[in-house]
């Protein structure tokens, strides 16, 4: 597998690389063309038809190669200088100079060339430190091309040694001038297009910008009366102009344009200065241009990217789901996003400000950076509960602080909500868990009890012939069988209803029921000195219900009612026992004068062991309230009216037997 991926991508690759050198030939070959051909242009004012020239735009091309292709193209250059020694300049010196003169320019160019590359270019200069930097890497390497050029040209005797330092000023400026005049230029051939685009829009003022750098030159080479080079300083106006306006290539066109009008001037006319001198003002009007034009390019750059930070800033504020706020340091509201606005209700802020704490009455800003949970108020005079963050600011902003600020209405109630469920799931598990222990209470005590009314039963056959010595004897045991079939019988009822819902519904004396129950208290009554009130309507008709179970549930209500009475003094120990009808209900009311029911047990009463008694397991109000449920009914809690104690209502529905079974 791997040989035939082998087989397969080695003639691509092979191709590849033959694509890359033909490319790579392609781009020396146009190199040295354009090399000869540009020096043969730029061929002014030579000293001596040696290469020293005051303007040397072959330079410019020559380091735009070496960036292109590296210490590779070292070979090509050297070539190119030497080639054009002999074809435009004539071969003025020894060829063993002008062929060391060719390699000294061609190490010297690579050298910069490597280290520009290490430094970032090429790219288009649009940065100040860029611009000067490589100013200054082009003058110290061009004043060392120069002085070696110059130093093997007079070791050669092809140039005097008192016309040395002339020569090495005339090539130094010479090839400061070609690459700040042309290299920057090309860096930006990729954008021409950009270019072009911006010169359509604008054509009117690129217009006044040309006539302006056309009228200062003619101001300064057309009036021959004049000494050319004391207006010079005339060209500094447009190419700022230019420069401001359109950056570094608007910077590099102008210098380009003007060179080339100098060149031309200085061919033409025998009475214009030594091109020589005119190059240094150009040097200085180039380094100007560049560098006025990376700051503004530095700058537009700048400006852009703090447009699409802020329009990116906009875009988030718009659509953030939280109210975002910058805050002055006077506490006033500067801005606010949309939903900011939203949420307080804010249509508009008068004069751009309004108070932070309208809107967040108990805020304080007094730490760098925080989060807080408070009250928010909107305009409306409404309230919420709202959760903020802030961050100060650091200058330049206007504002001193950043506020956000969250609406957490909705997750307040879902949290109250998941609380409510997992308090309805913990007191379902509770009824369940009573639902378990009461069926297994009556399982354990079924036998028990049954064995207690075996013996009573036992008991009064064996005290019958003691019944004429003392008839208390046969009612206590005959009162003693009761109790015991009643709560084997409560047992029965509450395994069959909590294993299987078991209702035995029948037709049931309210007045009877409620005497029995009564009754059946009436020692324990007369003992703690309780007042009991009976109210029941005479003419009350039969209810239809499980008796059992309602049994269980009155007795459980007068048990806690007589605990509850037992805590006040003698004289204050009073319960009603009240019934009434309406049309769809009949209501059993038990009410107390004790001391009522704790506000943190109010809530939770009628859960699964939940009690306030000190020996209680909780369980006789959530029994008795699933029992009346069970037949359609209910137990309701709530402070009693008359003593400030506690009122149960029992409600069970006073409808047909029929009826009730739909329901329930």
């Amino acid at each position: 597998m791997n040989r035939a991926v082998l087989a397969i991508s080695s003639p691509i690759t092979l191709w590849q690389r033959i694509r890359d050198e033909r490319r790579d030939l392609l781009i020396a070959v146009v190199y040295l063309i354009a090399y000869v051909l540009t020096d043969a242009s730029s061929y002014v004012q030579p000293v001596l038809r040696l290469d020293i020239t005051p303007w040397n735009p072959e330079t410019a091309l020559t380091l735009a190669f070496l960036l292109m292709s590296g210490p590779r193209g070292l070979p090509m250059v050297a070539l190119a200088a030497f080639t054009a020694e002999g074809l435009i300049h004539g071969m003025p010196a020894p060829w063993w100079a002008l062929l060391g003169a060719s390699l000294w320019i061609a190490c010297g160019y690579t050298g910069l060339a490597v280290i520009l590359r290490r430094w970032g270019l090429p790219r288009p200069i649009n940065a100040n430190n860029t611009a000067v930097g490589l100013a200054a890497g082009v003058m110290l390497t061009s004043f060392t091309v120069a002085v070696g050029y110059v130093t093997l040209v007079v070791i050669s005797g092809a140039l005097p040694r008192q016309r040395a330092l002339g020569a090495i000023a005339s090539y130094w400026v010479g090839d400061v001038n070609g690459i700040l005049t042309l290299f920057p230029l090309l860096m930006y051939v990729n954008r021409w297009r950009d270019g072009w685009q911006a010169l359509r829009r604008h054509v009117p003022i690129a217009a006044l910008q040309i006539g302006a750098v056309a009228l200062a030159m003619w101001i300064i080479f057309g009036l021959t009366q004049i000494e050319q080079v004391r207006f010079f300083y005339l060209l500094f106006v447009p190419v700022i102009w230019i420069t401001l306006r359109w950056g570094v290539p608007g910077a590099i066109l102008s210098t380009l344009a003007i060179q080339i009008g100098v060149i031309i001037t200085v061919q033409r006319d025998a009475h214009a200065p030594a091109l020589v001198d005119l190059q240094f003002l150009l040097l200085t009007l180039s380094l100007t241009a560049l560098l006025l034009g990376a700051v503004v390019s530095e700058r537009a750059d700048a400006l852009q990217r703090v447009a699409t930070s802020e329009a990116e800033q906009r875009a988030l504020l718009t659509t953030a789901p939280d109210a975002v706020l910058t805050v002055s340091a006077r506490g006033q509201i500067r801005s606010a996003n949309s939903e900011a606005r939203r949420l307080f209700g804010i249509d508009q802020l008068p004069q751009g400000e309004r108070p932070l704490r309208a809107v967040l009455p108990s805020v304080q800003l007094q730490s760098p950076q925080g989060r807080a949970a408070l009250e928010g108020r909107r305009t409306d005079g409404s309230a919420f509960p709202a959760e903020i963050a802030w961050a100060r600011l650091e200058p330049p902003a206007t504002a001193e602080y950043l506020v956000i600020v969250r609406d957490v209405t909705e997750r307040r109630r879902a949290e109250i909500q998941l609380r409510e469920r997992e308090r309805v799931l913990a007191g379902a598990m509770r009824f369940a868990v009573a639902g378990e222990l009461a069926s297994a209470l009556a399982h354990e005590l079924n036998q028990p009890i049954t064995a207690l009314v075996s013996y009573l039963q036992a008991s009064e056959i064996l005290a019958a012939p003691l019944a004429a010595q003392d008839a208390r004897l046969a009612r206590t045991l005959d009162k003693a069988a009761q109790e015991a079939h009643r709560a084997a019988e409560v047992l029965r009822r509450l395994r069959d209803f909590y294993r299987n819902g078991t209702v035995k519904r029948e037709q049931v004396q309210v007045s009877a029921l409620c005497d029995s129950i009564v009754t059946a208290f009436e020692e324990r009554l007369e003992r703690n000195a309780i007042l009991l009130t009976l109210q029941v309507p005479a003419a009350l008709p039969d209810l239809e219900s499980d008796v059992t179970q309602l049994e269980i549930v009155l007795h459980n209500l007068l048990v806690n009612a007589i605990d509850a009475v037992c805590q006040q003094p003698r004289d204050r120990r009073r319960i009603d026992l009240t019934v009434e009808r309406s049309a769809r209900e009949v209501t059993f009311r038990v009410e107390d004068s004790g001391p009522g029911v704790a506000e943190d047990v109010a809530d939770k009463l009628f859960e699964p062991f939940v009690t306030d008694k000190v020996d209680g397991m909780g369980l006789g109000l959530a029994i008795s309230q699933s029992l009346l449920r069970g037949q359609g009914g209910d137990l309701l809690f709530e402070p009693g009216n008359k003593w400030r104690g506690a009122c149960f209502t029992v409600r069970l529905p006073a409808a047909s037997r029929a009826a009730v079974d739909a329901r329930t």
